[in-house]
């Protein structure tokens, strides 16, 4: 290898055929940072290998917060392999911890340092580093991933047998491809995950990575739109982590699926599947999963109408306690509330949770949420007679709705809300028909809205 990467190296490199000393200097070469190699082989080295810039935003998906308990027992799966033990454990955490120390000057890395980064440590390392990344960074995500897929491809150099190759090929494009799905790019996530699915078949069969490969490939279907196909999906991943004795992971696959179902449109069938699969989490090993599937529970309870049963709950989950200095997860646990409260008849008490919901969204720039508790806020108010107020909050919510470019026949349905004030043909019913509309309209964005 020369000095500086040609093309040709790079095409090498990532198809894994250097050799043990071309890998040693490549990476070397790389991670102090070459403005000649990456003015030279841009975009894939300014991808790959420059700090992301700051403030890119959080993933869309709210799945996402469900991924921790996976991580964290694929990764305790793995290192249980023979090759990954006692030193080599030891070299991965001291490999994260360089690269968390260096992520945005590694030329401050000395030669000693560098050799630390090869191998299954370098590998698991970076896994590490790009997982946390998932709500920070999307763009540094994705850039460890790739970093992962070239290390897992380059393990041969290092004495592994075949099978644990396979396997830890696998996990990375597995996360090469949800890292894609984070930053929005469906088409190589789908490409990635295809890829993950290969390698596995020539793997040793580890119960964990075949399941996270097949809930990593149900999240996909979701933001493809194939609702059914995640759901038919999700069934293998709770039997995989059932058969591999861990019922916290099976518990958390039932509870995904639960949310899937909901955004099928099903929400009896949702809380259905939500209370099989709630009893089988360890608040223990994620007390987060925990407290975020009792308010999910809380909100699908509404969409049945359970107002009771939900009052209840809300009282005896110490959800108030467990969000204590979360103020958006206290937000929507209000918004909740009014909800119940409403159903309840409860119209003062509903008013002021809602008011002061819809305030607390605004106060953080979340106007598309705020337009949605205004909603419920609407139909409060028609319930006690305040049909004027209704008409502004109508054409307020029309203007957000605009400025945040909801497909045309959403803008219809909130015309058609304050076509119904401007006649005094608005009632609960209406406002109900055109929030279910919207909420459908979200999965099916083919919907046409039908006037009453």
């Amino acid at each position: 290898m020369n000095e500086h990467l040609n093309p040709d190296d790079v095409e090498r490199f990532l198809e894994g055929a250097f050799t043990r000393e071309e890998m040693k200097a490549a990476l070397r070469h790389l991670l102090k940072g070459c403005a000649a190699c990456e003015e030279r082989l841009r975009p894939l080295l300014r991808l790959m290998l420059t700090p992301a810039l700051p403030g890119s935003g959080a993933p869309s998906f709210k799945e996402s917060e469900y991924d921790a308990p996976i991580a964290r027992a694929l990764a305790a799966a793995m290192s249980r392999k023979p090759r990954l033990q006692g030193e080599e454990r030891a070299k991965a955490a001291r490999g994260a911890d360089l690269l968390r120390a260096h992520a945005h000057n590694v030329m401050k890395l000395t030669e000693e340092e560098v050799e630390e980064l090869t191998g299954v440590p370098f590998l698991e390392a970076l896994l590490e580093l790009s997982f946390e990344e998932r709500y920070r960074n999307p763009r540094e995500m994705l850039r460890l991933a790739l970093l992962a897929k070239v290390a897992a491809d380059n393990l041969h150099h290092h004495g592994y047998d075949p099978l644990t190759i396979a396997d830890y090929q696998a996990r990375a494009w597995a996360e090469l491809g949800n890292a894609y799905r984070v930053n929005d790019d469906l088409k190589q996530a789908e490409a990635a995950i295809n890829m993950a699915a290969k390698r596995l078949e020539q793997g040793t069969g580890n119960l964990l990575l075949l399941a996270r490969a097949a809930d990593l490939q149900a999240s996909l279907f979701t933001d493809q739109r194939k609702f059914s196909d995640a759901l038919e999906l999700l069934d293998v991943v709770a039997q995989l982590y059932e058969k591999a004795g861990d019922d916290h992971l099976a518990g958390r696959a039932l509870v995904k699926r639960g949310i899937y179902t909901n955004y099928e449109g099903d929400p009896q069938g949702a809380l259905a599947i939500l209370r099989e699969g709630f009893p089988l989490l360890d608040p223990h090993r994620d007390p987060q999963l925990v407290t975020s599937t009792l308010q999910t529970i809380l909100e699908v309870m509404v969409q049945c109408g359970q107002y009771r049963e939900a009052a209840a709950l809300l009282l005896e989950s110490g959800l108030r306690q467990a969000f204590a200095g979360e103020h958006l997860n206290l937000i929507k646990l209000r918004w909740v509330e009014g909800q119940i409260l409403a159903g309840l008849g409860k119209y003062d008490r509903a008013e002021s949770a809602l008011a002061e919901a819809r305030a607390g969204f605004l106060a953080h720039n979340q106007a598309y949420n705020a337009a949605w508790v205004g909603l419920d806020l609407a139909a409060v108010w028609l319930q006690r007679g305040r049909k004027m107020e209704v008409r502004e909050l109508a054409a307020d919510m029309l203007q957000t709705f605009e400025g945040l470019g909801i497909q045309r026949e959403g803008l219809r349905a909130l015309e058609y809300l304050l076509w119904a004030c401007d006649r005094d043909r608005i009632t609960p019913r209406t406002v109900t028909h055109v929030r279910r509309f919207l909420g459908r309209l979200e999965r099916e964005p083919q919907l046409r809205f039908e006037a009453l």
